[in-house]
């Protein structure tokens, strides 16, 4: 495995789908913690709240009304414990629902839709004492620890701050009305609620960057590891120079096959060469059959001067056919004056080419 130190590329696209598909995505759990106690806590601080208050108070009444303690039959206790938990379910529902929704939200919103059964799978490197003991005491075991006790510590330094002065009048409710009870206890319990939610939400929003910074880090690549993914991803850089190579020379060997087609090759005297061929009515304009410039440009001429083929020398022509044309295309029609001249000149050397032209 490649030392962290030497990790200084960012994860590649295919890298980062890779760990997609195994189920490594940054994700903060504390986020969707904060989120599922700030909807429960609204729910129950709504409407909904004091429905499942007011089935709490009819429970309360029935148990210490001895409805539950003394029935007149085991039947009777089965539907009054039916008819409660129904109650109970009714009333609880929407907010269980609600917290569902917020939490499947939640993760969606961190990740992106993601199903995958990889991480369910066994591995047996998972039983190597050694890495187990490694991980224990490795950068994220020992930041959710530190996590850990402050959070627990932030926890009981605001129960301690909002309760301790409370606590005469917490005690005077031990003997009240249960509906005082209710009342001052969430009045109490709401305000303690926020307090932690709040400071919980900068713990996630801290957890959130950090989550995703160690995500980027245990991600990155060496430059190693860039490259040996190119070649898999395009091919190796030498096999495909090597492909292009051939192919640049088998062009190349059909180029220089079809100079024999050629009516006329066009000069600069030993820059630049262009081999054309004109057919008509088959062609509508003269076709470029090779060319090439320097030394491809030499070997064209003298191909051309071994099977016979007129040479003229122009090279303002060449040069805008070389820069201009393209291989087994017909000319630019720009140039169609300034080729024609050339072919003129030509039928004036050798009158037998343009009657092969005009019989063609």
């Amino acid at each position: 495995m490649a030392d962290d130190a030497d990790k200084t590329e960012a994860a590649t696209p295919k890298k980062r789908e890779d760990a997609r598909e195994k189920g490594q995505v940054a994700q903060s759990r504390d986020v969707s913690t904060v989120l599922l106690l700030g909807v429960g806590a609204l729910a129950i601080g709504s409407a909904l709240g004091a429905r499942i208050g007011r089935m709490l108070v009819d429970v309360a009444r029935s148990v210490w009304g001895g409805t539950l303690l003394r029935p007149d039959s085991l039947g009777d206790f089965h539907a009054v414990l039916l008819h409660h938990g129904v109650l109970m379910g009714l009333a609880l529902a929407p907010v269980v629902l609600l917290v569902m929704v917020v939490g499947v939200a939640a993760n969606v919103a961190q990740v992106g839709w993601l199903f995958t059964i990889e991480p369910l799978g066994f591995k047996f490197e998972k039983l190597d004492p050694i890495a187990g003991f490694q991980r224990m005491f490795s950068t994220d075991r020992l930041y959710e620890l530190v996590k850990s006790i402050a959070k627990l510590s932030v926890v009981v330094g605001i129960l301690w701050l909002t309760l301790a002065p409370g606590l005469p009048r917490i005690f005077a409710l031990l003997s009240a009305d249960i509906v005082d009870v209710l009342r001052e206890g969430g009045a109490l319990l709401r305000r303690t609620v926020w307090i932690i939610l709040a400071v919980f939400a900068a713990f996630a929003g801290f957890d959130f960057f950090w989550q995703n910074w160690q995500f980027e880090k245990k991600l990155r690549m060496t430059k190693q590891e860039v490259r040996d993914e190119a070649k898999q991803r395009e091919g190796d850089p030498k096999v495909k120079s090597r492909i292009r190579q051939i192919q640049r020379e088998v062009a190349q060997r059909r180029m220089f096959e079809a100079i024999k087609d050629a009516d006329v090759v066009v000069v600069n005297p030993t820059h630049y060469a262009v081999a054309l061929q004109y057919r008509p009515p088959l062609q509508a304009s003269p076709k470029v059959l090779a060319m090439g410039k320097n030394l491809i440009a030499l070997r064209i001429r003298a191909r051309a001067e071994e099977l016979g083929i007129p040479i003229v020398e122009n090279p303002p022509i060449a040069q805008l056919l070389f820069k201009t044309a393209k291989i087994d295309r017909e000319i630019p029609e720009n140039l169609f004056q300034a080729v024609a001249e050339v072919l003129a000149y030509v039928y004036k050397l050798d009158p037998r080419r343009g009657l092969r032209w005009r019989s063609a």
